[in-house]
């Protein structure tokens, strides 16, 4: 196909990144430009080959699968990739790689300024010699933003290329044909092929206008056997091409691409300016609504809307985070047009940022949070209600809960889940596990979920009782007849979803959920719920219908009736099963974002409020204000070195740094 691009992914587990991956590809690459993609499956374990069986679906024929039925390794999976490639251009994309918007049209004519380019790789932040990290408060499609503007068109010659994401012209490829098997798993194939390549009269390039994102390691790891293999492939490189190599080295020392870009950058060009703010004061693992605002960002960013999140502290965070976060600290330099809170606490600090920088103040409602710590801050609560200028909640039980109470409006954006990875078909003809999420919460209702499972064990056998546990100190109670499997928390999302996708059935005793996501999670992997009216799950749960509706919700045996009748009853079972596949299409996560745009698109109309407080509200407003600090003085000489440090040279400033330490330990600190 003339001026398109075939893009091979080769994949090998890790199906978190492979959803994003594809995502990224699909949202970023004109139809006009894109050829075939195929993704070469080596092997992979039963959650990625039901993610790759719904992208099939969802995508159809603008992807193909190709499954091996035993491991081929990396570098014979991409060889076996190239059979199908018959476009102009070959994308090379890991399943770590993110593209940015345009990446492949921008490489495409990079490689069309001369016939002589015959690979090219972007910028990334994790992507060795050609390596540039995100500033501070910037996605990686800002970064790729910022590059296309300042050095538009500008590519270098490569010291080493990337495969990670990497393009080969059709003519190139005829020429050197497949990369060397004898690299085996992987590591140092792609230079290989660059510098025969460069013997066949071929040029390899580094375009510095476009910049992706790269995870690395998601599929191999970082084990000693890696570092063994590695090293064995770096010997047999040099082997080969020691003496090139060299040459190669010494040109680039004196125009390496990453310190052009970072010498013609500006003060300026790193400044933090987004559109939307969201304000989580913590990023920590074992609080679903944190998931869920990271995850929203996440996607904002793939799609090329500039947002991020001001925090206080992250703590123990396994997601993706696909942008710099930007720490919270008093007198920031930052430029947004809306502030979002993400939880009550949030709210006072929000406010005072929204007035400081003249922005709309957005609280984004994902819990009934008066009911928070045993309503122990309903007043000040209530009023984060009244502080916001406008609200969006994820349910339809919360957005008429506050209108009840509060005469507040709000606007709806339906939670959702991660359809792709999460939904599957349960072939399992019988109910056999039984799923538990123990979440160190009252409010959760770990206490009848204890009582659930002992109460089981006394009127059957023969089931497994999974259980994810928050809390590892907390006691669970002795089985006898059925079979405990515990998984310590918290738990990484894919891997919840992997969990869930294990069970029959799922059982929740939530006195209050906004929304009730894990849920909804457990309804797409193929489990049955049997669940609490904790309200928020009214908006997918149906009670006789999707399952069981636990309306009498502190009596344990309630529960177990339910349960046992969906382990009597296959039939009825089954029939839960297949409704719930048809329902959990409604829920898929990418279409809430189109929601949000069009609320930020038009929200100058829904700004009516004016803010009155009373002399109470405004004492509590203070209460929950942060203290003012100074900002550090810095003299005009340290910041006239700091600017004319900026612009020096690499091995100038290392130099200096040198000097500096030595003329420091002449001197006794001691």
């Amino acid at each position: 196909m003339k001026n398109k691009c075939d893009v091979i992914i080769p994949v090998y587990n890790a199906p978190d990144w492979v959803k994003l991956c594809v995502y990224s590809l699909f949202i970023n690459t004109p139809k006009e430009s894109l050829g075939d993609v195929i993704i070469m499956d080596d092997n992979s374990d039963s959650l990625t080959q039901n993610l790759l069986n719904n992208l099939k679906e969802k995508y159809g024929d603008r992807i193909k699968v190709i499954r091996n039925e035993k491991n081929l390794g990396f570098v014979k999976n991409v060889n076996k990739g190239l059979k199908y490639s018959k476009s102009d251009y070959i994308l090379l994309l890991n399943s770590d790689c993110l593209l940015s918007k345009n990446t492949i049209p921008k490489l495409i004519r990079h490689m069309e300024q001369s016939s002589q380019i015959g690979l090219i790789s972007p910028v990334s932040n994790n992507s060795a010699n050609v390596s540039l990290e995100m500033f501070e408060g910037f996605s990686y499609t800002k970064m790729n933003s910022l590059l296309e503007r300042k050095f538009e068109g500008q590519n270098f010659e490569a010291c080493t290329i990337v495969g990670n994401c990497l393009m080969i012209s059709r003519k190139c490829f005829n020429k050197v044909g497949n990369f060397d098997e004898a690299y085996g798993m992987g590591y140092g194939e792609e230079t290989d092929y660059q510098f025969k390549a460069m013997s066949k009269g071929f040029e390899a390039k580094i375009a510095i206008d476009t910049y992706v994102y790269h995870k690395a390691e998601a599929s191999f790891g970082n084990s000693s056997q890696k570092m063994k293999r590695l090293e064995k492939n770096r010997e047999l490189f040099f082997s080969r091409w020691g003496e090139e190599y060299e040459k190669v080295l010494s040109r680039y020392s004196t125009n390496d691409p990453i310190e052009h870009i970072k010498e013609n950058l500006e003060e300026n060009d790193s400044k933090i300016s987004v559109e939307t703010l969201f304000y989580l004061p913590g990023i920590v693992q074992d609080a679903g609504g944190c998931h869920v605002v990271t995850e929203l960002v996440n996607k904002f960013v793939i799609n090329g809307h500039e947002a991020n999140i001001l925090y206080d502290f992250i703590n123990g965070y396994q997601e993706k985070l696909l942008f710099t976060p930007i720490r919270n600290e008093v007198n920031r330099d930052i430029k947004s047009k809306r502030i979002i809170s993400t939880i009550w606490s949030s709210t006072f600090q929000a406010y005072e940022i929204a007035k400081k920088l003249k922005i709309p103040l957005v609280n984004f409602v994902q819990g009934y949070e008066n009911y928070f710590t045993n309503g122990s801050n309903y007043r000040s609560v209530e009023l984060t209600h009244k502080m916001a200028d406008y609200e969006i909640t994820i349910s339809k039980y919360l957005q008429e809960k506050i209108k009840e109470i509060f005469n507040t409006e709000s606007y709806l954006v339906r939670n959702g889940i991660n359809y792709d990875l999460a939904r599957k078909v349960n072939i399992r003809k019988k109910v056999k596990n039984i799923a538990f999420v123990l979440r160190n919460n009252v409010m959760k209702g770990d206490y009848i979920l204890l009582d659930i499972m002992k109460e089981l064990d006394n009127r059957v056998s023969g089931l497994n009782i999974n259980v994810v546990l928050m809390n590892k100190d907390s006691e669970l109670p002795s089985l006898v007849n059925n079979t405990m499997n515990i998984t310590y928390g918290p738990i990484a999302n894919y891997k919840m979803i992997e969990f869930l996708q294990e069970n029959d059935v799922y059982v929740d005793a939530s006195v209050n959920e906004g929304f009730g996501l894990i849920g909804l999670e457990a309804i797409a992997c193929g489990a049955v719920p049997v669940m609490s009216n904790s309200f928020g799950i009214l908006d997918y749960m149906e009670d006789s219908v999707t399952g069981y509706i636990i309306k009498d919700i502190n009596n344990s045996k309630s529960y177990v009736e339910k349960i046992l009748a969906l382990v009597d009853n296959h039939q009825k079972w089954s029939e839960f099963k297949e409704y719930n596949q048809q329902l959990v299409k409604n829920f898929d996560y990418e279409e809430s974002l189109v929601e949000f745009i069009k609320i930020f698109n038009k929200e100058k109309a829904l700004i009516t409020k004016s803010h009155t407080f009373t002399k109470e509200e405004v004492k509590l407003i203070k209460k929950y204000k942060r203290p003012e600090e100074k900002p550090l003085h810095v003299s005009k000489g340290l910041s006239f070195v700091r600017r004319i440090n900026h612009h020096l040279p690499k091995f100038v400033r290392k130099l200096l740094k040198k000097f500096g330490n030595w003329f420091y330990h002449l001197y006794n600190h001691n």
